[in-house]
């Protein structure tokens, strides 16, 4: 009986256990959401008008100074913030979006690559591929599977009616447009904002 009553009570502790870190980690998301959401709708609202007035896509490339930017920012956020314990779903989380960075970023690569080694065989035409489009089933994948680890149904949620909206937009705009990057405004506001401010909420609850 003493074997079993302590088998039992190392399971229940092991469980408040995780169980307290995805309420820490899930209140130390709020403010990264918003931030992280806030950076992809103005980047791309930059980058339409931008691209619209110029009419280069070449202004996409200021994605990557988002990204130092936001890494910047949250380092000054984290600063002073409680701190994450690290467990398996803190670590599950950093891999879920470590891969879609390396995805993202890979496929962009990749296009590139297929475009040169079209140019030097002689394959005449454009090159045909949707990225805008990978990249939104990406990270609504990301977000998805994020709020399926914290258990967190607003952000699960949110990615899903982010992801429906934004693939539904995509497939509405003519392609090639300047306009389907104003996807990942959508993407910011509802994959990002919005659950944010409800974490937030929550947290000063």
């Amino acid at each position: 009986m003493e074997t079993n009553f302590s088998a039992e009570n190392s399971l229940r502790l092991i469980a408040e256990t995780i169980d307290r870190s995805r309420r820490t980690i899930a209140r130390n998301s709020g403010k990264p959401l918003i931030l992280w959401g806030t950076l992809v709708a103005l980047t791309s609202v930059i980058i339409y008008a931008l691209w619209a007035t110029t009419g280069s896509p070449a202004w996409n490339f200021l994605w990557f100074a988002m990204t130092a930017v936001g890494a910047v920012c949250m380092r000054s956020m984290t600063r002073n913030s409680e701190k994450v314990p690290d467990t398996e779903i803190s670590r599950t989380l950093g891999k879920i979006w470590m891969w879609f960075g390396i995805f993202a970023t890979g496929f962009f690569a990749l296009v590139w690559v297929a475009w040169g080694i079209r140019t030097m065989i002689g394959i005449e035409g454009p090159l045909s591929v949707d990225l805008t489009l990978i990249i939104v089933l990406l990270m609504g994948l990301c977000g998805t599977l994020s709020g399926s680890v914290l258990k967190f149904k607003p952000i699960t949620i949110s990615a899903v009616v982010a992801t429906a909206l934004s693939v539904t937009f995509l497939m509405v705009m003519p392609e090639a447009s300047a306009v389907r990057i104003l996807v990942f405004l959508i993407l910011g506001l509802f994959a990002l904002i919005i659950p944010g401010i409800i974490l937030q909420k929550q947290t000063n609850n």
